[in-house]
């Protein structure tokens, strides 16, 4: 409509028509004496427009990122599982690498391998992170693959280990693949520190 009125290439005004939304006609010329009023409609229509998608993507990515937070472990686990498949990584069915995988501290890693030590010539297989994860290959993985390849799971539950971010992060992928395979037995816990309760399920 500036366009309209400022090029001239209508000659008449008076004499155009438009069609309005309702299918009546008007004529040129009333629109453009008001066509202040009719620009700042429109502006308003689109900021309303913008604002209320802006909103909505907004909440519905805090709603998301609040379903994520809550169920990252449950995310991760089966995203690392499906990784694997691609890879061509079958899990053992009846037979397991592993006796055992010792999750543990780095902190406690002395009285870790003094119980390594004591339990190998036993004919125990363990898995020790710090001499079994292969170099190279991210470590949350690793762990996802060792937990399905072990038929235990060893918690050494130590103050330590339950500030170690790491350590949290292999109960919950114990808890996902337990749950996963109806094995909620597969978890030993050795409580090393002096604790007056503990509820791992919470964890």
């Amino acid at each position: 409509m500036k366009w309209v009125h400022h090029s001239g290439i209508v000659s008449d005004l008076r004499e155009t028509e438009c069609v309005l939304q309702n299918g009546t006609l008007a004529n040129m010329s009333h629109f453009l004496k008001n066509l202040k009023a009719y620009e700042i409609s429109c502006q308003t229509k689109f900021w309303v427009a913008l604002a209320s998608s802006v909103i909505s993507v907004f909440i519905l990515a805090i709603i998301l990122g609040i379903v994520y937070y809550r169920y990252r472990f449950a995310f991760e686990y089966f995203f690392l599982r499906i990784k694997m498949k691609l890879r061509h990584y079958q899990p053992l069915s009846d037979e397991f690498e592993y006796d055992a995988f010792i999750s543990y501290s780095h902190k406690d890693v002395t009285w870790v391998t003094n119980l390594y030590d004591k339990l190998k010539p036993k004919g125990f297989e363990l898995c020790l992170h710090h001499k079994d994860f292969l170099a190279g290959v991210p470590i949350a993985e690793c762990i996802v693959k060792t937990i399905n390849s072990s038929r235990k799971v060893v918690f050494i539950i130590t103050k330590d280990f339950l500030e170690s971010s790491w350590g949290s992060y292999e109960i919950e992928m114990t808890r996902m693949h337990a749950f996963r395979e109806g094995s909620e037995s597969m978890v030993i816990v050795i409580l090393m520190d002096d604790f007056k309760k503990i509820n791992f399920q919470s964890h």
